[in-house]
């Protein structure tokens, strides 16, 4: 029996590319995921203690017909990142009895591994922009074009005015986040004329873009503008954060997160945890992660502490500048507060 979820796949001859669906949709690596799935190596970025994958099956041999198949698992890991073995060998268990009943081959070994996969317990469904930002990249994997929806996305980026935001698909919106690069200087000069609702939904799609300070400085702009409303859109404020959370302007994105935690905005609880789980990375900031623990201790129910901490805790890189700032004595009574409930026996 195969030892591993991509040598079962590879015998039953088709092709897989895996994915990371926690944070941001992003390929992983082969060398990476075969690491993590003999053990060896922890998933690359785990969110709330599991790996979200997302695999894109497709046959091995070009005259092969059928569609391709994807598979989204939710794997628990251990308390280094790594996957639990047991439940890999159960799963492929699962997979090779369905693939090899009685020890006979199948002619449709998709239809098997469907069912097999449907039964085994691990299968959860993406928020629908991380679907549509899959299919997006999995498109370009496969060499197809984009879906029926990006043109109406392209044209709405080109001049904003000259069609309705309400005739766009969330899939042309996540081919226009795929293809920024394409249509990088038609967005720049048009995301201060997007209307909010179809602003939003292209921000949620850029999270797992790298976008650089051509873009990031617009959708920037736009959100300060926003703010110094007086009643703000703050899901448009969260909705930005997490479209530069990704972003390769780096320094422009820190400075913006420390503006929002030091005004009204940075109390609020989608806003927060925007930060937490899209800007995981910006909390290695002394000064950012400070302001972030700070406004979520004062402003936020203890569990939605407890579950944003234990989540960041399970990340090496941001865990002890975390305790830094929850242990130093001149820490918020607010921080100490809710770090102590944190750490008693019903807290996390």
């Amino acid at each position: 029996m195969s030892k591993t979820l991509t040598d079962l796949i590879t015998t039953a001859r088709f092709n897989v590319r895996w994915f990371d669906l926690g944070r941001r949709v992003q390929p992983i690596s082969k060398k990476t995921a075969e690491a993590f799935e003999e053990g060896a190596a922890p998933w690359p970025s785990p969110y709330l203690r599991q790996a979200w994958c997302g695999l894109l099956l497709w046959p091995a041999d070009d005259s092969t017909e059928g569609a391709p198949v994807v598979w989204f698992l939710q794997l628990p890991l251990d308390e280094q990142g790594k996957l639990l073995l047991p439940i890999r060998d159960r799963f492929l268990k699962q997979l090779h009895q369905a693939l090899y009943p009685q020890g006979n081959g199948s002619k449709d070994p998709g239809k098997y591994l469907q069912q097999a996969l449907e039964d085994s317990g691990l299968v959860f469904t993406p928020a629908a922009e991380k679907r549509a930002v899959f299919h997006a990249k999995a498109a370009r994997v496969l060499k197809q074009p984009a879906s029926d929806h990006y043109p109406a996305a392209k044209a709405y980026a080109k001049d904003p005015a000259s069609f309705p935001w309400d005739q766009l698909a969330l899939q042309g919106m996540a081919d226009l986040a795929v293809r920024w690069e394409e249509e990088r200087d038609a967005l720049a000069a048009s995301l201060p004329r997007f209307a909010a609702p179809a602003l939003i939904p292209l921000c949620q799609c850029l999270e797992s873009e790298a976008i650089d300070h051509y873009l990031a400085e617009p959708l920037i702009r736009r959100a300060e503008k926003t703010l110094a409303e007086d009643e703000p859109d703050l899901n448009l404020v969260t909705a930005i954060i997490r479209g530069v959370s990704h972003s390769i302007a780096t320094g422009m994105r820190q400075q913006f997160l420390l503006d929002v935690l030091q005004g009204v905005a940075g109390t609020h609880g989608e806003v927060l945890a925007a930060i937490g789980s899209r800007c995981h990375a910006d909390l290695e900031v002394p000064e950012i992660a400070q302001l972030w623990l700070e406004n979520l201790s004062a402003s936020q129910p203890q569990q939605t502490f407890n579950l944003l901490l234990t989540d960041l805790l399970f990340l090496p890189q941001q865990r002890n500048v975390l305790l830094g700032v929850l242990r130093n004595p001149q820490r918020k009574e607010s921080v100490a507060r809710a770090f102590g409930e944190f750490l008693s026996p019903n807290g996390s």
